[in-house]
């Protein structure tokens, strides 16, 4: 009898793994990976950690044999190119405050004193672009579970190539006159930028067919390589700044004139316009749509269900509480996040002094993004392991931000008062760069891609990103009436916020189908 039994149940086990239904890539032996005792658990996960890196490895040298260019070619249609949108976005969002630096010493009755141009309009430029994102967050967000990925990725790239040339032409009569069209002109290229977190989100998170032991083990991988394009997209704007100032001003440091200065930013976007140029070529006759055969379905079963209406009831009925989780983490990561990139250059001024060169305070910003790059890649490459995943990734970063925010804000007198309270403060915060990279601003991302089904995806990710730039809007505007030690104050418990509501409301979706 023990022995019939033994014998169905071997064969109920074999009939599962056939069925998939417990996939290799989560089950040891019929038992739930989650499910072993400790020693074994951990066993399990740096084996099967093990034997995917050594597959991995051993057919990129296959490859490399063949073609020693061939896998950087395979890296760069595969991340690169998918990721090209969130490289302008870093590009030009990130310009913003680097210009902002180059404006202040050229146009000073403009910038500083405003008794050129309206106080009001030159504080503009820094937050209509974050408007224009959450603008195109929601509506493209929608329009991608209706139209599909690619048309939405095709209209992401024409309205950030009309921005683009808006920003490179903005003129006026007046200098407050350009001052209204720079912002005006960020606002449009805001709205394409803001189409192309839910887009790339979800595509990226869609390349492997759905269920697959690919998507299962590579899925955050395939999304984090692409974001990590943002951080590039932020290094390259950095290095054209500087060479266009280099080429038109003759030297890094001052004074600028005013000729020097509308050359170099209108430069830096021409430059990025062309990339955008081709991207739209790309998108429209080149790119092949990565799910348009798995989003016919999709759409058909939405019809048959009641159409958009029932599909956007059932994501805040039955998803509320994980719309909760994407959108509140991503709300906290973008108000640590852009918040530091506000303060960064009183960072600076606090370490090298407040009448540096403009040059100087790029190099100090091309430091603190070198660091963050490293945390783009670090996550990259380690947010689909097991024993780490992103949930845990997202709280611990969250808390390291807490941690080094809050230390700042706590010794203040002693970071900003002596060379040596200095250094500790420069490490804090090129360390917070790190952990923001290495959690939130990568996980936000992806999570918000991958919990949710593929008929509300682009949308609960758009719902998701707009709440989130509402993040990176209130300290833009905040920051302007507080001190810089308040600044700290008040950032710091965004990363405890963001950890809990992390651990309670957000699911780890880290090898799972």
């Amino acid at each position: 009898m023990s022995l019939s039994v033994q014998t169905s149940d071997h064969a109920v086990l074999t009939s599962c793994d056939q069925l998939q239904i417990r996939p290799s890539e989560s089950y040891a032996e019929g038992v739930y990976w989650a499910d072993l005792p400790a020693a074994e658990r951990t066993r399990w996960m740096l084996q099967q950690q093990w034997e995917e890196e050594s597959k991995e490895a051993a057919a990129v040298w296959t490859v490399f044999k063949q073609d020693p260019l061939e896998p950087f070619v395979i890296f760069w249609k595969r991340y690169v190119i998918s990721g090209l949108g969130i490289f302008t976005a870093g590009y030009v969002l990130f310009s913003i405050s680097n210009i902002h630096i180059l404006f202040d010493q050229a146009y000073g009755p403009c910038w500083q004193t405003f008794t050129q141009c309206s106080e009001v309009w030159t504080q503009t430029t820094d937050y209509f672009q974050v408007v224009g994102i959450i603008l195109g967050q929601l509506t493209v967000g929608f329009l991608g579970d209706w139209l599909g990925r690619r048309w939405g990725m095709i209209q992401d790239a024409v309205v950030m190539l009309m921005g683009t040339i808006m920003l490179a032409a903005a003129t006026g009569t007046t200098t407050n006159g350009w001052v209204i069209m720079y912002a005006v002109s960020q606002l449009v290229f805001g709205f394409g930028v803001g189409g192309e977190y839910p887009m790339t989100g979800a595509q990226a998170a869609e390349k492997e067919v759905p269920g697959s032991k690919a998507d299962v083990l590579h899925r955050g991988r395939n999304v984090a390589l692409a974001f990590t394009m943002q951080g590039w997209g932020q290094l390259a704007n950095l290095g054209v700044l500087m060479v266009g100032l280099l080429a038109f001003n003759s030297k890094g440091s001052g004074p600028y004139s005013h000729g020097a200065a509308g050359a170099t930013y209108r430069f830096s976007f021409v430059c990025i316009a062309i990339l955008i140029a081709w991207m739209a070529y790309y998108r429209t006759w080149r790119m092949q749509p990565v799910a348009g055969s798995k989003m016919k379905p999709v759409k058909q079963a939405g019809k048959e269900a009641g159409g958009e209406a029932a599909s956007f009831k059932l994501l805040v009925t039955h998803f509320w509480h994980r719309l909760i989780g994407t959108s509140v983490s991503w709300y906290c990561n973008d108000f640590l996040f852009y918040g530091n990139a506000t303060f960064r250059n009183s960072f600076i001024s606090i370490l090298v002094g407040p009448n540096t060169s403009v040059m100087t305070n790029w190099l100090w910003n091309l430091l603190n993004v070198g660091v963050a790059l490293v945390g783009y890649h670090a996550a990259a490459f380690s947010i689909d392991w097991k024993w780490w995943g992103r949930k845990r990734m997202q709280a611990a970063g969250f808390l390291a931000c807490f941690v080094l925010f809050l230390v700042p804000a706590c010794l203040w007198d002693s970071l900003t008062g002596s060379k040596t309270g200095g250094k500790v403060f420069q490490f804090i915060y090129f360390f917070s760069s790190f952990w923001n990279q290495f959690g939130p601003n990568c996980t936000t991302f992806l999570v918000a891609a991958e919990v949710y089904p593929s008929g509300v995806r682009s949308r609960a990710h758009g719902i998701s990103a707009a709440v989130g730039k509402l993040g990176a809007l209130t300290p833009t505007i905040l920051f302007n009436y507080i001190s810089d030690r308040t600044k700290f104050w008040v950032v710091c418990w965004a990363g405890l916020i963001g950890c809990v509501v992390t651990l309670v409301f957000v699911p780890d979706a880290t090898g799972e189908r």
